[in-house]
């Protein structure tokens, strides 16, 4: 049975199932009246009832198991989203990320790991809903400042990334800056009073054949060592590190980064 995603494709189906049938009967029809062949006015008036007849219960049946061939397939495709969908966020989960990273072959790719700072005093302060309510709202946050640069993510926990391979690399910093500054400036409104929200982040380039686990590992590194540093850093790989500062921007890139 042909794959049925839409509605132009169950009428095709229909139509495809009509014909058939009509062929067959009709073929058989007409064998049968030149076997036992009386009139053309017979003739005639079979191939009416046939064809009548065969449209009759062949279009509602093809339809009746074409849509069910379509609904089956919208709740495949509903089930495979719901899977890469993180349901707390909304955004891409680990696996849609782990997925796009590995369907890109050899391509550069620059991961941001971007997480909240002290998000455990948050949840302690002031409850795990609250907690969930930060992680939502600075998802669109995020989504809003890095969702033109790449596929945005919901990691884990309070973790985000950000994977681009339609940037470069100093670009990615800047933006990434960017919005580490408007966390940094917008507080976050609970009940139990304003919350000062920060994230670090860490950045990383993929190199030659490296794997997602390869990449992910270097740019969790970087996130750490931002982390150390205290609240709203950015830090790079020593890869990334290295490439920025090969490039012309070599100068600024030190100055924003304190490499």
């Amino acid at each position: 049975m042909p794959t049925i995603t839409s509605r132009g494709d169950l009428v095709r189906y229909v139509v495809m199932v009509t014909i058939f049938a009509l062929v067959v009967s009709l073929t058989a029809d007409l064998s049968n009246q030149v076997i036992f062949f009386t009139s053309w006015a017979a003739v005639l008036r079979t191939g009416i009832i046939t064809t009548v007849t065969v449209c009759v219960v062949a279009i509602p049946v093809a339809w009746i198991f074409g849509n069910a061939q379509r609904e089956l397939q919208a709740a495949k495709r509903r089930l495979e989203a719901i899977s890469r969908t993180d349901p707390l966020t909304g955004l891409p989960n680990r696996r849609a990320l782990i997925e796009a990273i590995d369907s890109s072959g050899e391509q550069t790719m620059v991961m941001v790991l971007a997480d909240i700072d002290q998000f455990n005093a948050i949840n302690d302060a002031y409850g795990h809903r609250t907690g969930d309510l930060v992680l939502q709202t600075l998802a669109r946050t995020i989504e809003a400042h890095l969702s033109d640069y790449g596929l945005v993510g919901h990691m884990r926990g309070e973790e985000f990334a950000l994977i681009s391979s339609s940037a470069p690399l100093e670009r990615i910093v800047d933006i990434v800056g960017d919005m580490l500054r408007a966390v940094e400036r917008t507080p976050f409104l609970a009940a139990g009073g304003s919350i000062q929200i920060t994230i670090s982040a860490g950045i990383a380039i993929r190199g030659p054949g490296d794997t997602f686990e390869k990449l992910y590992g270097e740019a969790d590194e970087a996130l750490h060592a931002a982390k150390r540093m205290g609240r709203s850093h950015i830090k790079l790989s020593d890869r990334a590190r290295d490439t920025v500062l090969a490039g012309q921007s070599a100068e600024r890139m030190s100055l924003i980064l304190k490499l």
